[in-house]
């Protein structure tokens, strides 16, 4: 009984670590999705607002 309650103690053991690790891969991914939304965002932005300052040039 002793060989089996250390076996499950192992065993719950890795596979919480296992799952935090898979949280903080996606808290990860999850991140550097929102930077890349933020960054095509801001360079979309800048584009349109470029494209309507160079029209406003009557050269």
């Amino acid at each position: 009984m002793t060989v089996l309650a250390i076996f499950l103690f192992i065993i719950g053991t890795l596979l919480i670590f296992i799952g935090t690790l898979l949280i903080a891969v996606g808290a990860t991914v999850i991140i550097m999705g929102m930077a890349l939304i933020a960054v095509g965002a801001f360079l979309l932005i800048r584009r349109l607002l470029d494209r309507d300052r160079t029209r406003s040039h009557s050269w």
